[in-house]
């Protein structure tokens, strides 16, 4: 309906620039509000599933079948936009419908990863050019899929500042001066120098003007659909509204920090953040080091701290921690972290590399390269998360605020989500365990089918049901 309004009005503007020519600038004006309007918002991404891609990482050309690994994961090792277009099946096959990727503009030398940035109006061409760019987008919007780009506003990378662009950037006074960060003071972590990277001046309003353009040039140029803010607890809280609002899409910022209370102060700043509150307990309980009762604490606790939790981005690992498997190799536990994180309450945000049950230590051994699997699509967690996807997208895309803890025990963590209609149980137990667990659905009679493994299952008058976990995998009932 917005964009009939929008032709109706040019079609009227059209004719009164004729004789009346002021207006012609008063429409192009209106033209930019048009991506605002119709670009995806936080309402759509709820229901999103995201594959979280180094770009540089995944494949290396359009017809990339897999080959010997990387041999220095510190450097650039050859993944491009063509070939991560070239895999766009390979990750919607699996369940997801938006892609992450790091960041695009170019870098200090080095700068594999996107975080160094040197100019921010030129794309990275060690990954292709702007069309390779667009190519992408447009093929992956082609397949219903949103595109997520990642982006820096608090530093540049570690080139002399004379080569940054664009101007002031090449200036030293759009920087903080050089200080080590004191992570007990918020002022030192916000205005010094986070790994010796140069810290921009963000209280200018020059750095804040240049910044707010550019970052909604990027996402109109590209026509990106979200992007995702590194590093949000380094600059001031009042720089995020506006940044936040110039982008334009659902924004998703990085507060690296597992305090909740800390964490929501930046919660009315953008869109959404990842979830980092909820990451450690939960990843403490299924790695066998804590309890579910902690899990659900900090749930409970961020219902009543976040004022939009379901727009918080869940995770268990990414390129900024260490992989899952290298801190807990087990299978079925995997499955496990896995299935909280794409059917529990959030937006699932998986790493790309877990489906081939990578398991690299802190970075850069946990940015393996994707072709070293051969792009393995009957790999085990692979299928395990193609499952988990399809039955998220079965509860209805499980967008809503809706998660009811059924069961909280020493090994395990059962929920309901959308009415009953969703029941996923989870253990901790691990590879090779087995036992029955009884509760309480909350769905008098209520009959469900098993859409991780096999068979059905049915409550009885009062909703009590009883469910047999085999080998430690997860249980997942979809309403029959």
């Amino acid at each position: 309906m917005l964009a009939l309004h929008f032709f109706l009005l040019c079609y009227e503007a059209s004719h009164l620039l004729a004789i009346m020519p002021s207006l012609r600038t008063s429409l192009l004006l209106f033209s930019h509000l048009l991506p605002l309007a119709l670009s995806a918002d936080t309402e759509s991404w709820r229901s999103r599933n995201i594959y979280f891609a180094l770009t540089d990482r995944v494949a290396r050309s359009s017809d990339d079948n897999g080959g010997d690994a990387c041999g220095d994961l510190s450097n650039y090792c050859g993944g491009t936009f063509q070939g991560l277009q070239s895999k766009l099946d390979y990750i919607a096959d699996m369940g997801f419908d938006a892609i992450w990727i790091t960041p695009v503009v170019a870098n200090s030398d080095g700068g594999y990863h996107g975080y160094w940035a040197t100019d921010l109006y030129t794309i990275n061409s060690h990954y292709g050019t702007a069309d390779d760019l667009k190519a992408l987008v447009d093929a992956a919007h082609e397949k219903g899929m949103y595109m997520m780009v990642d982006v820096v506003a608090n530093h540049v990378g570690p080139s002399s500042i004379a080569d940054h662009q664009p101007s002031p950037l090449n200036e030293d006074s759009s920087y903080h001066a050089q200080c080590e960060i004191d992570y007990s003071d918020q002022n030192s972590v916000e205005n010094c120098w986070i790994a010796d990277l140069p810290d921009l001046n963000t209280q200018s309003s020059d750095i804040r003007s240049l910044y707010q353009e550019w970052i909604s040039w990027l996402v109109t140029e590209f026509d990106f659909d979200g992007v995702r803010i590194d590093t949000v607890k380094h600059v001031e809280k009042d720089y995020w509204p506006d940044f936040s609002s110039a982008a334009s899409v659902y924004t998703i910022g990085e507060v690296f920090d597992g305090d909740a209370n800390y964490v929501a102060g930046y919660a009315s700043l953008m869109s959404g953040l990842l979830n980092y509150p909820m990451y450690y307990p939960m990843n403490a309980f299924y790695q066998q080091t804590g309890s579910s009762q902690a899990m659900v604490d900090m749930y409970d606790q961020v219902s009543s701290l976040f004022p939009d939790p379901t727009a918080l981005g869940s995770f268990l690992d990414n390129h900024d921690n260490a992989r899952w498997l290298n801190t807990k190799n087990d299978l079925s536990l995997l499955k496990n972290a896995l299935a909280y994180v794409i059917l529990a309450r959030g937006i699932p945000i998986v790493y790309y590399g877990t489906e081939q049950a990578y398991s690299g230590g802190s970075d850069p051994a946990n940015r393996e390269d994707l072709w070293r699997s051969g792009f393995n699509t009957d790999s085990e967690i692979y299928q395990a998360i193609a499952r988990l996807s399809a039955s998220r997208k079965a509860a209805g895309g499980l967008a809503g605020d809706d998660q009811t803890h059924l069961y909280v025990a020493d090994t395990a963590y059962a929920w309901s989500r959308a009415g009953g209609d969703l029941v996923v149980l989870t253990t901790n137990s691990g590879l090779g365990s087995s036992g029955d667990h009884c509760f309480n659905t909350q769905v008098p009679n209520g009959a469900w089918n098993n859409t991780f493994s096999t068979g059905s299952f049915t409550a009885d008058g009062d909703g009590n049901i009883c469910i047999t976990v085999s080998n430690g995998e997860p249980v997942v009932l979809v309403a029959a």
